[in-house]
């Protein structure tokens, strides 16, 4: 993976980061490599989830199968938030519940 790629992933992990954390959420970064989850975060009824952040512009059933097995590495749910390209919206997907489509405040 080139710098650029790493770049946009960071872009894409800290937008996801300030999202959940304007929702209340309690987030602790992971900086383990690629083989790990990108975030962990608590919710505000106290359930910690293991979230994989996808800054591209495809859905894949791959993103998915990631978050899944990362997630269960750690024994919590898993969530996967990919980035909406060209808006400030996330379709967020989570273990247990409907996909939802999440908006970053307005700078």
């Amino acid at each position: 993976m080139g710098r650029a790629q790493r770049d946009k992933g960071r872009r894409g992990q800290t937008a996801a980061e300030a999202l959940l954390k304007d929702l209340d959420w309690t987030v602790d970064p992971i900086t383990s490599g690629i083989k790990r989850e990108d975030l962990i975060a608590t919710d505000v009824n106290g359930k910690v989830w293991s979230v994989e952040v996808k800054n591209c512009a495809s859905v894949t059933r791959g993103h998915r199968e990631q978050a899944i097995r990362q997630a269960a590495e750690r024994k919590l749910p898993w969530m996967l938030m990919n980035k909406v390209a060209g808006t400030r919206c996330w379709l967020v997907q989570r273990q247990g519940c409907s996909p939802v489509i999440w908006a970053e405040k307005k700078p």
